[in-house]
């Protein structure tokens, strides 16, 4: 029997990861739509061969009947939206943020743990070969104690000459902030994977385009609870190929690298020494179909817990909540600065 699914959404992101990503599964239909719009639903519809598309999310849930809702809309749609399915007993794919505020995705976590409801946010990025080697790598104690992690994720998606032209993510009436959110949110998921809970964060933004409203860039050091620091980068202007992931953790024995960049042909995993020579480069599976390929690997495990399954390595909201708690902490974060004076 098919697992049925419905959309929310219907823009970049879900055009090009989602639908691809749900149309390579197997036992997987996408039975419906909607979106800001009836006629932006309905063209989304006629666009990817969806059966149907409705004017409410309320409309959606109740006449489509899906197995899991997932929630490609803005930020601001994704905490009502996650809400209203799963206490239709719908499973849920809830793109990241889970939500705007701390409390708020909190109140999601227990509400998933108080219906031991199947649900995940889209931290698809852990399912790269790259990162769950590193993973590994650090769970078996092959780098020793972490000790440093440096986190990156950046590519000139909004660059201004370059770039698309901004849209809602750079409007404060839909989210919370700019780059941090879009892109670090991830990356803040990584850090929490591989080293741990991350107890304090100090913070720098830069505004670079004439028209930013929210950061450009967004700077974080990170204190994690034993004796690990970390700095991570995010930003929608800086240069980099899909998704400009580079993580590296430095460890009492080595350092474990891992790069997701399709600039340089996708995914690469290397160990390297304290002499700083490259011990292991590793040989890793390789992602097919494109932006849509850790997506669909997300839905995979995603689909596999829907019908039983163990759920291992999904990332919940009890996960978005916890990063949605260090997201939060940075925008609260005051920045020091100390003036330099005259050499």
């Amino acid at each position: 029997m098919s697992v049925r699914v419905a959309i929310l959404g219907a823009g970049f992101w879900a055009r090009n990861a989602h639908v691809p990503a749900l149309r390579a599964l197997p036992d997987v239909d996408l039975v419906a739509c909607a979106a800001a719009t009836l006629e932006e639903g309905r063209a989304f519809a006629v666009e990817h061969q969806i059966p149907a598309a409705y004017e409410s999310l309320e409309q959606l849930l109740d006449e489509a009947e899906p197995d899991i809702l997932a929630i490609v809309a803005p930020d601001d749609v994704h905490a009502p939206a996650a809400t209203a399915a799963l206490e239709r007993g719908i499973a849920v794919f809830c793109e990241k943020p889970l939500a705007n505020d701390a409390a708020t995705a909190s109140a999601l976590a227990s509400l998933q743990d108080e219906l031991a409801a199947v649900a995940t946010v889209g931290f698809s990025f852990r399912f790269s070969p790259a990162l769950q080697q590193l993973k590994r790598d650090v769970e078996t104690g092959v780098l020793g104690e972490p000790w440093f992690i440096e986190l990156y994720e950046h590519n000139p998606q909004f660059h201004p000459l370059r770039g698309r032209p901004m849209n809602w993510k750079g409007d404060p009436a839909h989210a919370a902030a700019g780059a941090l959110f879009e892109y670090g949110s991830h990356v803040v998921d990584v850090a929490r994977w591989l080293v741990g809970d991350v107890t304090a964060v100090s913070t720098s933004f830069g505004r670079v385009r004439s028209d930013a409203q929210l950061d450009d860039i967004g700077t974080l050091q990170l204190r994690f609870g034993g004796v690990a620091t970390g700095i991570l980068v995010s930003s929608w202007l800086l240069a980099g190929g899909f998704p400009g992931i580079r993580v590296r953790l430095h460890g009492s024995e080595a350092l474990g690298e891992a790069v997701l960049d399709e600039s340089v042909g996708g995914e690469t995993y290397v160990r390297i020494g304290d002499d700083a020579r490259v011990r292991e480069s590793i040989e890793l599976d390789r992602v097919t179909g494109g932006i849509s390929g850790y997506t669909r690997r997300h839905y995979a495990a995603l689909v596999d817990a829907f019908e039983g399954g163990a759920a291992a390595g999904l990332p919940t909201l009890r996960d978005g909540a916890a990063t949605q708690a260090i997201l939060e902490a940075a925008l609260q974060a005051t920045e020091r600065w100390a003036s330099v004076g005259a050499s």
